[in-house]
């Protein structure tokens, strides 16, 4: 039973100065946010500065100065977040397009789609047209469709794609496991 009871001692002893430590974290971070609203920089650093006070007595160090924890003092306690924090709009539809980036788009690039799963495709005399689930279409290019034609029969939901920005501006196509590259171009 003793070694139970001075086993549960020693570890509130050491857990205490990281609850201390965290506390002085806390506090300091408080201090923070009622700094954020002053204007002037000298008077925001002198706050900042203040407000690290509970760390430095943690820490031992000397303690900040009077007019820096006055400054601290002086300003209001900022009010509580609600209890629902409104979120941010969500943009719908694909992503955008990808940027280019000048002469080195020529050499080609890394995935612009990486393992995407496949909403539906549309195979026709004319090539593909692919639509992921996050909205973005692509179609063959048509001396792709000519050369690789393509002949799927697979439900679109077991299909996954991989999108290579490629050479001269280009892009390739992979489905799954596929060794075939197709040149495609995004519609959407």
């Amino acid at each position: 039973m003793r070694k139970v009871i001075l086993a549960a001692v020693a570890a509130c002893g050491v857990a205490a100065p990281g609850m201390a430590l965290a506390d002085a974290r806390e506090d300091v971070v408080s201090g923070l946010t009622r700094c954020a609203q002053i204007t002037d920089d000298r008077q925001w650093l002198d706050c900042y500065y203040g407000a690290a006070q509970p760390m430095r007595a943690w820490l031992g160090l000397a303690p900040a100065p009077q007019a820096q924890l006055k400054l601290l003092q002086n300003q209001p306690r900022p009010s509580a977040l609600p209890a629902t924090v409104a979120r941010a709009a969500v943009r719908s539809g694909p992503p955008p397009k990808p940027k280019t980036s000048g002469i080195f788009d020529v050499f080609g690039g890394s995935d612009v789609v990486n393992n995407a799963p496949v909403g539906s495709y549309e195979v026709t005399a004319d090539g593909f047209i692919i639509t992921l689930l996050d909205g973005q279409v692509w179609k063959q290019s048509d001396d792709d469709a000519a050369k690789h034609p393509v002949r799927w029969t697979q439900a679109a939901s077991s299909m996954r794609v991989t999108i290579a920005q490629g050479a001269m501006h280009s892009f390739n196509l992979v489905v799954g496991e596929e060794n075939l590259h197709h040149k495609v171009t995004r519609i959407r």
